[in-house]
C-alpha cells in the first residue's frame, strides 16, 4: 500500500476530513487537531508565514537549517510546523530520530487526514513527515500536487510559521513548493558547485515569480569568506537576472553540528550558546521582525571576524 500513489478525482480528494481522532500529539504517530476553524471550514485572518528552505544541490545543510530555524522560531514563542516537502527522499524524521507511522503518502492516498500524521519534534515544533523511496510521490502530476498544497493550507490556521523543507535541485515539485511560499530561502555554501547550483535555483524561482527570495550562507569559515560568497552570487543574479538578493545570515562551519546530527540531536538544543546557535537565532529574529542580538560574546566575535 505504501509503495503506491492512487489517482483520485478532485472532488473526492477535497472531501477528505481533517478532523483529528483525538486531542493529543503522539510521538511518531501524529494526531494533532487542526482546530475548530479548520475543521468547520471557517476562516480567520491569515497570519501564518510560509518559508521554503531550498538549495541548488544536496549536502549544503538545508534540512539542518530548516529544523534549526524552526526551533529558533519556536523559542521566540512562535507556533512552528516543519513540512518535509522532499516528497520522495524525506529525511527530517530521520534527523530527529522520529519514526512516524504515517506520512504525506498516506494523505495523497486518502488513507488518513492531515492531522493524523503530525508529530511533535524538539523545542516544541511540529513535523509533517514526507515519505522516502516512493517514486510516485516524488513525481506528482500537477493536479495532485496542487491538491496536496491545498490540504497543507489547512496548517495555516494553526501556526505562525510553516517551514517548508523542499528537495534539493530544480525539479518541478521542489520549485513549485518553493515558488508558492511567502518567502524562499536558498541555502548556499562557499563551495563553487553550491554557488553554481544556487544561481540555477534562483533563476528558476525568479522565473516563477516568487514574491521574496533570500540567501542563507552555511558552513562559512569567516566573515570575509561569507561576504565574498554572497557577493559572487548576488553580482551574477543582478547582472543576468536584474534583481538583487537579500542575505538573512551567515552560519559558521561547526564540526559539533555534524557530530550531533549523527546522534539525531540538534545544536540549538544541545549547545544553545554556540556561535552556530546564536547566528541561527538571529536569522529567526529577522524572520520574525525582531531586532537581532548584536552581542555574541568576545570569543565568538574573535573566531568569526
Amino acid at each position: 500500500m505504501e509503495g503506491r500513489i492512487v489517482v483520485n478525482d478532485q472532488a473526492s480528494i477535497l472531501r477528505q476530513s481533517f478532523k483529528a481522532p483525538n486531542g493529543r500529539v503522539q510521538e511518531g504517530r501524529g494526531g494533532l487537531p487542526l482546530g475548530e476553524a479548520a475543521a468547520a471550514g471557517t476562516s480567520r485572518p491569515r497570519a501564518c508565514k510560509s518559508i521554503a528552505i531550498t538549495s541548488g544541490k544536496g549536502g549544503v545543510g538545508k534540512s539542518t537549517m530548516s529544523i534549526s530555524l524552526a526551533i529558533a522560531l519556536s523559542s521566540l514563542k512562535k507556533k512552528v510546523c516543519v513540512v518535509d516537502a522532499d516528497l520522495g527522499l524525506a529525511n527530517i524524521h530521520l534527523l530527529l530520530g522520529i519514526a512516524p507511522k504515517r506520512n504525506l503518502s498516506h494523505i495523497v492516498n486518502e488513507e488518513c487526514g492531515l492531522s493524523e500524521i503530525i508529530s511533535r519534534g524538539p523545542g516544541g515544533i511540529h513535523i509533517v513527515p514526507g515519505a522516502s523511496g516512493i517514486e510516485g510521490l516524488a513525481n506528482l502530476d500537477p493536479l495532485r500536487l496542487g491538491l496536496l498544497q491545498r490540504k497543507l493550507m489547512q496548517l495555516e490556521q494553526q501556526y505562525d510559521f510553516l517551514i517548508i523543507d523542499t528537495g534539493a535541485g530544480i525539479g518541478k515539485t521542489t520549485t513549485e513548493f518553493a515558488a508558492k511560499a511567502d518567502m524562499g530561502v536558498v541555502v548556499v555554501t562557499p563551495d563553487p558547485a553550491s554557488l553554481a547550483d544556487a544561481y540555477a535555483m534562483v533563476k528558476v524561482l525568479l522565473e516563477k515569480k516568487i514574491s521574496r527570495l533570500s540567501v542563507l550562507l552555511n558552513m562559512v569559515g569567516g566573515a570575509d569568506e561569507g561576504k565574498e560568497t554572497f557577493d559572487k552570487l548576488n553580482t551574477l543574479v543582478v547582472k543576468f537576472l536584474g534583481r538583487p538578493l537579500d542575505l538573512i545570515g551567515m552560519v559558521p562551519a561547526d564540526t559539533q553540528v555534524s557530530v550531533l546530527i549523527k546522534r539525531q540531536k540538534m545544536a540549538l538544543i544541545e549547545n544553545p550558546r554556540s556561535l552556530f546557535s546564536i547566528r541561527i537565532g538571529n536569522c529567526a529574529r529577522m524572520l520574525s521582525g525582531i531586532r537581532a542580538m548584536k552581542k555574541e560574546g568576545f570569543f565568538a566575535r574573535l573566531l568569526f571576524v
